[in-house]
């Protein structure tokens, strides 16, 4: 399941966003295990964007709220969702964060990577939210105690929009760093506090890095393929992004249009196949698979 989310999610940031940068992309394919400190300004689709540029295997740290179905639960947990429990879920739920840390280590002891919301909360704004929570310290430390050489990777992600469709997306790599850049003769909360202000340090900067924007296609040759696109593709869209709008929950919408077009875009394009075989055969299907999300990139691009 973590796979086919994953090419999903590349198929439809190309699809549905007009830019996606990347600053420091080399970044993204250590293999070495990293514990990944994101900031978090648009929900759950900050973990699926930073997860989807990453080479390697992630696990995402997420709030326990989410996990209550057990039917919603067994879908999270197949593609590398784990809870983290909060004061908010009750006081007597953090003793569960014990076997969250204790999943965390075994994960880094195989040498994947676990992706983790420093800021803690999902803030809807382009600025860094501090101070930093003290979760991906302890996973960190906890690592170090183990004798595992982990490192931290500040990543900052910007789009420029939270509900617009066919935004920009930059997703800006830092420098992973361990026991080489923190003193690890500290006491423990001494420790903790000198990892979050190496980690806010670096995310400070990134959020003023802005990648280059390539080259546009000029919007009147756009014209004629966009409203094409529209044409083909109304009856997918507009019902699902009033469907998105109803489900938002507030901070949501932008995410859960983004999954509903992720997941359900290919079987759209998979039934207007079916019916262009049935009446005209194999070659213009074929035709017809390349085509859609052409017209639909022509939309986004001319938008």
């Amino acid at each position: 399941m973590y796979i086919l989310v994953k090419l999903l999610t590349h198929f439809q940031l190309w699809v549905a966003f007009k830019r996606v940068g990347f600053f420091n992309s080399s970044k993204s394919s250590i293999e070495t295990p990293l514990i990944i400190g994101v900031n978090h300004p648009n929900s759950f689709l900050d973990a699926m964007v930073v997860g989807a540029s990453m080479k390697h295997r992630v696990h995402f740290i997420t709030r326990s709220g989410v996990f209550k179905h057990p039917l919603v639960r067994m879908i999270l947990r197949s593609v590398n969702m784990i809870p983290i429990y909060r004061m908010s879920d009750g006081k007597h739920t953090l003793s569960n964060n014990d076997a969250t840390f204790e999943e965390v280590r075994k994960i880094l002891v195989k040498g994947e990577h676990v992706l983790i919301f420093v800021e803690g909360f999902c803030t809807r704004k382009d600025t860094l939210q501090t101070p930093l929570k003290k979760g991906a310290p302890r996973m960190l430390t906890q690592a170090w105690n183990d004798g595992l050489d982990v490192k931290l990777l500040p990543v900052w992600v910007r789009y420029s929009s939270l509900e617009d469709f066919g935004k920009e997306l930059d997703i800006n790599f830092g420098e992973p760093f361990g026991k080489e850049k923190i003193d690890t003769r500290l006491e423990n909360g001494a420790l903790m506090f000198a990892i979050n202000k190496e980690t806010e340090r670096q995310l400070e900067d990134l959020s003023k890095v802005y990648n280059p924007k390539p080259k546009t296609i000029s919007k009147a040759l756009l014209f004629i393929p966009a409203m094409l696109g529209v044409v083909t593709h109304i009856l997918l869209f507009y019902p699902l992004q009033k469907l998105a709008w109803k489900l938002r929950f507030d901070q949501y919408y932008d995410s859960i249009l983004f999954c509903l077009l992720a997941f359900l875009y290919p079987v759209y394009i998979l039934v207007i196949a079916g019916i262009v075989y049935s009446y005209f055969g194999a070659l213009y299907a074929l035709i017809s698979l390349i085509l859609l999300p052409l017209l639909a990139k022509s939309f986004v691009l001319w938008k």
